[in-house]
């Protein structure tokens, strides 16, 4: 019985948990992850064309949003196969728009999606420990599924209910090409959403895939306000079924906010308690029955596995025991498939992989006895920090291949998976669409960063005069942003403060950005920073970075070895402890663009940039009327900021409102 209980498995269901909004239909198609499974159903008939339901829809076919290219005429035909996932659209003289397409100046016309979010307070018991500090949207956690179709245009409505915190949503990974107001960076891109108001942010689908979107308010995010967005498009591997976005995170009892002060007082890093797949876990067997996320599997059917890595701390390396995996994407970029038994996923990146329904023993002869595999979510060693002697269980799912089985599984992990903290081998990372890099000396690249704790007395007390708290940098000082001062308000500026890690970029339109970051500093020494074996992801907004160059040995200058041939390209890439990256851009999209890491401690602390790419262009781009928006934001902000009522500590004055760098 007490096994029964152990291992007993269910699929959390919940039932009117979504806050209705005032959009309609489309407000209606925000679904929680968590949804009833269909297997045997019939597909749906294909709708008069160009409308039909994407093949990489929802489990829940109900669920489904209809893609919509009536605007591009009845000429154009869905041409997605279960043998042909590379096609996506066909059309009028042998027209395609498919997985070759260049998706950053080719896109369909597809239709305006609607969604509302609200940002709410809530206690969270992923676990079986209650999180009384919790922040949602929608009363959900994970948030609601956000879809839409390549070429649509999402108009997002964001909804503050949260007390005492401002807020703003990051749509991580989208491009934002000319629309530097939506990337919902508060400080950077407009100013904080005060409680009680709301911001609607509308931008293009360019790319395709599956993505996450979460606050870029401080610590929020660890709190729980964040969400799958899934942009159905074509892939580079066949599949039969796709199965609803996997998100993968560490997770804590206390509000990150609490936990933020052991980053600052020196006693940190935090530590982490608990691993999460959809908002399910289980803290040391407690109070959730072994509650574990679930999905079923048929024999030999393919599907469409998303995972997204959300943590605040942790990489991932994840697995189906006696399963292979097929990657075919790596962030928004297409890649040439390739085959493995894991797969790394660092914070903030995300992976398309085909899963084939078809089990192995030791050995590698077929398994059809079997029912019940474990998916295993496994801390990579060196990226991920938990509670002594409390690293939890990496068993955080199951695949069953019988509908409604609570049989425990009884596989091990293959004993060829590393479990160092790395990214995926730079080899495997081939994209479909291939750029090539213009070729330079290293002498020619000026931009070189050096990650590490900035000393405390080479900069501005923050929050107050009088703090030296000991801050990650990666600029020269450490990045403090004024919520009420957004860069995109100054982009007429010819000097910024020093604590904005403003660093210009005024090249030619498409002329090529190359940044070299290390984690020591071999290459010039820097008495006023002290540096730590760790590695750190970056993230760059904005742009797909191509990766030139990503080492683990120490940065001297002379081990410049860049690939400009068609080399890996993502949004997050994994700067290894004691190594260095090389990165490029194209400088086609003209703003101030965030630049950091994506643990959430770090960034908190100061480890970020701004690139202001192509000033001038940018300034004369956003006008007053564009960023009309933006201003009322602004001006509704500083009116709640101006009340110290509105305080959760009213008595700490205006200048400790702020404890962190604000992103």
């Amino acid at each position: 019985m007490k096994l029964f209980q152990s291992c007993w498995v269910a699929l959390l269901e919940l039932f009117d948990s979504l806050t209705s909004g005032p959009f309609g239909d489309s407000a209606a198609l925000q679904q929680p992850i968590f949804t009833p499974h269909h297997h045997n159903e019939a597909p749906p008939p294909i709708l008069k064309p160009p409308i039909f339901r994407p093949p990489n829809r929802p489990e829940d076919r109900s669920a489904s949003i209809k893609c919509d290219y009536t605007a591009m005429g009845n000429g154009w035909r869905p041409c997605s196969t279960a043998d042909d996932r590379g096609c996506w659209l066909s059309g009028p003289g042998g027209q395609e728009f498919n997985i070759t397409t260049n998706y950053e100046t080719a896109v369909p016309i597809g239709v305006l999606r609607k969604y509302y979010l609200e940002a709410s307070s809530l206690e969270i018991d992923a676990d079986g420990v209650v999180n009384p500090y919790g922040k949602v949207f929608n009363k959900t956690y994970p948030g609601p599924w956000i879809q839409a179709c390549w070429g649509d245009e999402l108009e997002i409505t964001v909804k503050n209910d949260l007390p005492f915190n401002g807020t703003t949503i990051h749509w991580h990974g989208v491009r934002q090409l000319g629309t530097l107001d939506m990337d919902g960076v508060n400080g950077v891109t407009q100013c904080p959403i005060a409680p009680g108001e709301s911001y609607t942010y509308r931008f293009r689908a360019m790319q395709y895939g599956t993505t996450w979107y979460h606050s870029h308010y401080s610590l929020q995010y660890s709190d729980g306000l964040l969400g799958p967005l899934t942009i159905f498009g074509p892939s580079s591997a066949n599949y039969d079924e796709a199965k609803d976005p996997i998100l993968m995170t560490d997770w804590n009892h206390r509000s990150g906010f609490q936990d933020f002060q052991k980053e600052l007082d020196g006693t940190g890093p935090p530590k982490m308690t608990s691993i999460l797949l959809n908002g399910l876990g289980s803290y040391a067997g407690a109070g959730r029955d072994g509650l574990k996320y679930n999905t079923t599997f048929e024999r030999g059917k393919r599907y469409l596995l998303r995972l997204i890595n959300t943590s605040v701390d942790t990489t991932f390396i994840f697995a189906i025991d006696n399963h292979n995996i097929t990657v075919m994407s790596s962030d928004f970029v297409p890649i040439k498939p390739y085959v493995t038994n894991h797969v790394v996923v660092g914070i903030g990146q995300r992976y398309h992989v085909v899963v084939e329904a078809n089990p192995f023993d030791s050995k590698g002869n077929p398994e059809t006895q079997r029912g019940e595999y474990w998916i295993r979510t496994i801390p990579a060693d060196g990226c991920s920090t938990f509670q002594p002697g409390g690293i939890p269980d990496e068993r955080q799912g199951i695949v069953y291949y019988e509908k409604g089985s609570k049989t425990c599984p009884t596989t091990t992990r293959a004993t060829d998976i590393p479990l160092d903290c790395r990214d995926e081998p730079f080899p495997s990372l081939v994209p479909v669409l291939p750029w090539t890099v213009k070729k330079v000396e290293r002498q020619e690249i000026s931009d070189l960063f050096e990650v590490g704790i900035q000393n405390t007395t080479t900069f501005p007390g923050f929050p107050l005069p009088t703090d030296h708290f000991a801050r990650w940098a990666i600029g020269k000082q450490p990045l403090w942003i004024n919520f009420s001062d957004p860069t995109i308000l100054n982009l007429g500026n010819t000097t910024f403060k020093d604590n904005y890690v403003v660093i210009p970029q005024d090249v030619p339109q498409d002329a090529w950005i190359y940044l070299i970051i290390t984690s020591t500093d071999v290459d010039a020494p820097d008495p006023s920073r002290n540096f730590v074996t760790a590695a750190h992801p970056i993230h760059l907004h904005g742009h797909d970075f191509a990766l030139l160059q990503q080492s683990n040995e120490l940065w001297n200058g002379s081990n410049f070895n860049p690939k400009y041939d068609n080399p890996p390209r993502r949004d997050v890439v994994l700067l290894p402890a004691k190594g260095f990256i090389v990165i490029a851009f194209r400088a086609d999209n003209p703003g101030a663009w965030l630049l950091h890491c994506h643990i959430v401690w770090h960034a908190s602390s100061g480890l970020a940039l701004q690139i202001l790419e192509r000033q001038e262009a940018a300034d004369h781009i956003f006008t007053p009327e564009k960023l009309g928006r933006v201003n009322q934001g602004c001006r509704t902000w500083r009116d709640w900021f101006g009340e110290e009522k509105n305080f959760w500590n009213p008595t700490g004055g205006s200048q400790a409102f702020q404890e962190d760098s604000g992103i």
